[in-house]
């Protein structure tokens, strides 16, 4: 964690005193079609999201008669304007999309390593924390580009439209910015064009400073206008390849795709699950949901009973040995998917949980289940900066998307002049080491590098009830998973299993638990082997879940996150399309 910095000139608002500055400094031409808030109920679609501002720009498309893919792609570019820290048009993420009419896609917008790196480059390049050498050929422009043109129903420029009116007019700055602001102010003080745009004169910005960035507006527009070839092959390649002093080449750039991928595909106690496949992790929640059903976690009473916590705990490591074993780049490796899967696979790994004591457990072996070759096991580090947002329109076409640039503010590197940073995604490759020359996550040109992702999906008899995500880093499986058990397992409304306390296990036996969990719970987990560490309530490091319901009479509720500061929003009333005579 970086120093904080002392130049934070008043005590941060409230959250509540931030939305209302936040809400009533953004002028919005649809804004009396909208309801905005943390929680909003609707019949008419709603949206969940980072920042109560990218939540709007999704309501105000689905105002004007978008679908959900179409206010999705809204959401992602607004948050790259009020949520710079954590989105960026130099970033890259994951979405998935599940349709009405039955269909379910992935696409994959992850950033990937330049044309040029082989194993041997980052150990040549040596370490950096930021900087020029962090940084990856992004994803985010490609892969929104891709979902809207084969799955929406609206322009680039017409989705793009509320995020270029935030980009130009400007927003107010909330607790949630002014603190990573804070964090990494040591940092951003040192490129200059970063600090130009994001601090206030070289000064960390106080709650309800108004940030503008009429650069991005620009990049924004030239996307509208011509789509993402002036990104990956045009002016703003040109740019980008300069920032980065010709490591992010127009070669490489060119020569980026994003993909559609098939979904990963589950159930947990009579819900349909759909999720990302890998290099991200909803194969890790479904094999984690498999492992569960063996328990009968309501009978233990609460979410935070000493048992619920040390079961899911010990699922989430069985799980992540087998992620950290199992799932790679899929351009360059074969994942045994079905494998990990299984049911039955599932059931071993369950025998393995002792209630008595906490455990540290190894890869399983999958391979009685498939065909398919695996690897031997490597840990991977992931920051936190990430985000989430979730979206329901009026027909039921939904969409989880998980998207970042790494760290909270990426690479500090900010592309001139078109306002906005790259990610630091790169730094995540390890160096050559001749002793183990085969592990399946040295760098390669266009590989990713792997992520915690779980945009995830679910639905009860071909209805969607639940969307769901966060960011996190590492933490994120472990978020998701505790949301899904507290809406299924324990039927918690979705403020209370929000607001619920979370915990993240490692596989040194160590347990971190947010605020909130009874002492004799803590007591409890200690007694089982667990090393606990407590942290305060409501703590941003255990991710920011954004998240979508539907109840039993077809309601449709969307949260945002009380940790980073999210918000819902949803239409009051939706466009009639013009007559055509």
């Amino acid at each position: 964690m970086e120093g904080k910095a002392v130049k934070l000139r008043r005590p941060l608002h409230s959250f509540a005193a931030s939305l209302v500055v936040a809400l009533l400094l953004s002028v919005s031409a649809l804004a009396a079609q909208v309801e905005t808030g943390l929680s909003v109920k609707s019949q008419l679609g709603v949206v969940a999201a980072a920042h109560p501002l990218a939540a709007q720009a999704g309501a105000e498309i689905l105002a004007k008669g978008g679908n959900a893919v179409d206010a999705a792609i809204a959401v992602s570019y607004a948050l790259a304007v009020v949520e710079p820290y954590a989105s960026s048009l130099g970033g890259e993420g994951y979405m998935v999309i599940s349709l009405a009419d039955g269909t379910d896609v992935a696409i994959d917008f992850r950033s990937r390593a330049p044309l040029h790196v082989n194993v041997h480059t980052p150990g040549e390049i040596g370490t950096h924390q930021y900087g020029i050498y962090t940084t990856m050929v992004p994803g985010l422009v490609k892969g929104t580009e891709l979902a809207l043109k084969k799955y929406g129903t609206m322009t680039l420029a017409e989705v793009l439209e509320p995020a270029i009116r935030l980009a130009e007019e400007g927003f107010a700055v909330h607790e949630t910015y002014a603190s990573v602001a804070g964090d990494a102010y040591s940092t951003l003080i040192q490129y200059p064009y970063a600090a130009s745009i994001w601090l206030d004169n070289g000064l960390i910005p106080e709650v309800g400073t108004i940030i503008r960035n009429p650069d991005m507006a620009r990049a924004l527009r030239l996307i509208a206008e011509h789509g993402s070839d002036v990104f990956y092959k045009g002016e703003i390649a040109e740019a980008i390849e300069r920032a980065t002093n010709g490591w992010i080449d127009r070669a490489s750039l060119a020569a980026y795709q994003a993909y559609e991928r098939p979904v990963v595909r589950g159930t947990y106690r009579g819900y349909e699950v759909i999720g990302a496949p890998p290099i991200v992790s909803g194969l890790r929640v479904q094999e984690t949901l498999n492992i569960l059903e063996h328990f009968d976690l309501k009978s233990y009473g609460s979410v935070t009973a000493p048992e619920v916590v040390h079961i899911v705990s010990e699922a989430l490591k069985l799980s992540g040995a087998d992620w950290n074993a199992y799932s790679w780049d899929p351009n360059y490796y074969r994942i045994p998917v079905e494998a990990l899967l299984s049911k039955q696979y599932a059931a071993e790994r369950a025998k393995l949980i002792d209630l008595n004591r906490a455990q540290a457990f190894e890869a399983g072996d999958p391979f009685t289940y498939s065909a398919e070759v695996g690897w031997m096991l490597y840990d991977t580090n992931e920051s936190a900066s990430t985000t989430h947002f979730s979206v329901l329109d009026k027909d039921g076409n939904a969409v989880a998307v998980t998207q970042t640039i790494s760290s909270f503010w990426g690479s500090r590197i900010a592309v001139e002049p078109y306002g906005f940073l790259m990610s630091d995604h790169f730094k995540q490759f390890p160096k050559f080491d001749p002793a183990d020359p085969f592990r399946p996550d040295y760098a390669a040109p266009l590989k990713s590098t792997k992520t915690n992702l779980s945009p995830t999906i679910i639905k009860k008899d071909g209805k969607v009830r639940l969307i769901a995500g966060s960011p996190g880093g590492v933490r994120i499986p472990a978020t998701t998973v505790q949301f899904i058990v507290s809406m299924i397992d324990f039927e918690m409304t979705l403020e209370e299993a929000v607001l619920a306390p979370k915990f993240y296990p490692d596989n040194d036996l160590s347990l971190d638990l947010e605020g909130g969990f009874p002492e004799e719970t803590i007591a409890a987990l200690k007694a089982l082997g667990h090393k606990v560490t407590t942290r305060p309530p409501l703590q941003r490091v255990f991710g920011a879940l954004n998240v979508v319901w539907v109840d039993e009479d077809g309601n449709m509720w969307g949260h945002g996150s009380v940790r980073r500061q999210g918000g819902a929003a949803a239409p009051l009333a939706i466009e009639e399309p013009a007559a055509v005579y």
